[in-house]
Parts: structure tokens; sequence; C-alpha cells
């Protein structure tokens, strides 16, 4: 049996509804008297009123509180103090060192040093390039769909790598994929 939430019990002292579950539960006809009890405690404890000058006095001792854990005029943000400030700058300088420190390339050298992707070119999947393997590094695993979206990946190169595959790795594509495919149903 499933007994009055606290809610419910409020409702029933209030007479609203549920009597006939307090008809035949004597827990939560217990827990209503006691309920009952403390409101009635409740109405007949006597608070007195607070004097007529409570209030302006109130108010004057909230108003010097305010002002005496105020900043004083004048001085730094919270967010501007060196504890924040220190941080934020130390990297700022590496920042601008590294900018300098590290030889930039001009275009022509970056051009031959790098050879364009080229969509109908043979992939060359045993030794995958430095500039690969940094790429993987700064973005983990990415899917083929994101890759393109990126530019990293030129649309039809999976298909080209995948007719480039000779008859044994066709089937050890297959048998890992349908591998995957089972554990990813499981």
């Amino acid at each position: 049996m499933t007994h009055l939430t606290p809610d419910e019990l409020i409702d029933a002292l209030e007479g609203v509804g549920h009597q006939a579950h307090l008809a035949e539960c004597e827990r939560c006809r217990r827990e209503l008297a006691e309920l009952s009890a403390v409101l009635s405690d409740a109405k007949q404890a006597s608070v007195p009123e607070p004097s007529p000058l409570f209030w302006p006095h109130f108010s004057e001792r909230v108003r010097t509180a305010i002002h005496r854990d105020a900043p004083p005029a004048g001085a730094w943000p919270s967010w501007l103090r060196w504890q924040v400030l220190l941080p934020l700058g130390a990297a700022a300088m590496i920042i601008f060192g590294l900018m300098f420190s590290v030889p930039d390339l001009d275009h022509a050298e970056r051009a031959s040093a790098e050879p364009a992707l080229d969509a109908n070119a043979p992939l060359d999947v045993a030794a995958p390039s430095d500039s690969w393997v940094v790429l993987a590094d700064l973005v983990g695993e990415m899917d083929l769909d994101t890759a393109m979206a990126a530019g990293v990946v030129a649309p039809g190169v999976a298909e080209q790598a995948v007719l480039q595959l000779t008859a044994d790795e066709q089937q050890e594509l297959t048998r890992l994929l349908n591998a995957e495919l089972t554990r990813a149903k499981s």
C-alpha cells in the first residue's frame, strides 16, 4: 500500500480528499495527527512584534555593513588583480614568443614542401606522412563526413582507396567491417 505524500497529507489536513485512504491506513492517520498537532502548536505560539525602531535601525546596520565591506574608491576590480593577470600575461608572452621563434616558410617553400592532394592519385596507406600524423594527433578521431567538410579528405578518396585494395585486402576489410557491425549491434 502506498502512503500519502507530504503534499497529500496537507490536502487531507485541509479536508480536501484522501478520506478513503485515511480510513484504511493507520500510519497516514498517525502522520496526519502529528501534522495537525504541530500546526496547532504553531498557531498558539505568540511572536512579539518588533519595536517601531527595529526596521530603521536594521536598515542602517545593513547600509553600514555594505559600506564597510566595499572596496576603496579607485581600487581595481577583482578580475584585474595580479593573481588573475599574472597567468594571463605569462600565457600571452609564451604565445607571443612562439609567434616569432617558429620560422615561417614563404608560400613557395610551403607549396614545394607539402604536395597537393589529388583525389585520383594512389594512396600510400602503409607510410603516413608526418603532417598526417600531426593532424591526427590534433583532431583525434574524426569521421569521414567531418574530414570531408574540413577539407582534409577530398570526396571520393575512400572509394578510390577501396578500389585499389587487393582481393585479400578486400576480404580482410569485409571481415573487419562485419565484426564491427556485429559488435555495434550487441
